[in-house]
């Protein structure tokens, strides 16, 4: 069976989406979003609206990490430790952060949907390594075209 193909875009735009989203990740949880408190349940209706977005955002942090590194000599297995603790770390500092600041609160429920978030998105990045194939892209023209 064929494996999935997916482009490596050079490491320093892998590195560069990272600090995008931990950027992204530290603005919106420093200050307070427009129309914040305006939709109460997320889904379904079966978590709050804010836990949807702590679970994606730390799995959207856990997932770019996961292809920053994909081009390292490490075990799948050291990658996806590595990716968990990275992205649960980064969330306890924000969570420590927000204890400082008068308009939010830390909360340790907050911490552990981030550190769920990103352990799913740790897991599934590895089931996807097994399936897929990585590529060289050093141009926008070497991007092979999908079947």
């Amino acid at each position: 069976m064929d494996r999935l193909r997916l482009p490596l875009i050079p490491r320093a735009l892998r590195l560069a989406g990272v600090v995008a989203v931990a950027a992204t990740i530290l603005y919106f949880s420093v200050f307070t979003p427009p129309g914040s408190g305006a939709i109460q349940t997320g889904p379904l209706s079966v978590f709050p609206y804010s836990t949807w977005l702590h679970g994606l955002a730390y799995a959207g942090l856990a997932v770019t990490l996961a292809y920053a590194l994909q081009d390292r000599p490490w075990r799948d297995r050291l990658v996806v430790v590595v990716v968990f603790l990275v992205a649960v770390g980064y969330g306890a500092s924000i969570e420590l952060l927000q204890s400082t600041l008068d308009a939010r609160t830390a909360d340790f429920g907050d911490l552990l949907v981030n550190a769920v978030g990103a352990a799913v998105a740790a897991v599934c990045w590895r089931v996807l390594t097994r399936w897929a194939r990585f590529y060289r892209v050093r141009r926008v023209n070497d991007v092979e075209r999908p079947v």
